[in-house]
């Protein structure tokens, strides 16, 4: 199968983040109709897998990543947050909380993600979420569960 590569990584990053505002959306017991979605959405059947797993990881963690990422939004709380920015801030903080990638790959890989799909505002508005929890947050040595059998879906070197 060879060595993943960068793009590899933002492509899972990609897939987990549809599939999380899917399962936001309430289809978090419709994996099949979720993978379905992924593979519509051009994301490769080698990839699928790992995106998925790679959500659900980030899905099971919700309520802790809400935890983190609260205090850091009091001005703009997660109600009032579109749904893809609430997904792409899990997405992200869970990455940073658990280490599976270094935190500057986790908001430059978030940035670019809201920059795809997501508002004019909402770049600059999860690198400002982001930068905090960074730089604010205490180091977390078991705010999340580390993933199961997901390879880091990030542009990490080994």
């Amino acid at each position: 199968m060879g060595t993943p590569t960068v793009n590899d990584h933002h492509v899972v990053r990609r897939g987990a983040l549809l599939a999380l505002c899917q399962f936001e959306s309430g289809r978090e017991d419709e994996n099949d109709t979720v993978r379905e979605g992924l593979l519509a959405a051009d994301i490769s059947e080698r990839l699928v897998d790992e995106a998925m797993g790679f959500a659900i990881d980030v899905w099971s963690a919700r309520e802790s990543m809400d935890d983190l990422i609260r205090p850091l939004t009091t001005e703009w709380p997660r109600h009032r947050q579109p749904l893809l920015d609430r997904c792409l801030l899990r997405l992200a903080a869970f990455e940073i909380s658990s280490s599976r990638v270094p935190p500057k790959i986790a908001i430059n890989e978030a940035i670019e993600l809201a920059r795809e799909f997501s508002t004019a505002e909402s770049p600059r508005f999860v690198n400002g979420v982001l930068d905090r929890l960074w730089h604010e947050t205490p180091e977390q040595d078991s705010v999340t569960p580390q993933a199961e059998d997901h390879p880091p879906a990030s542009g990490a070197v080994s």
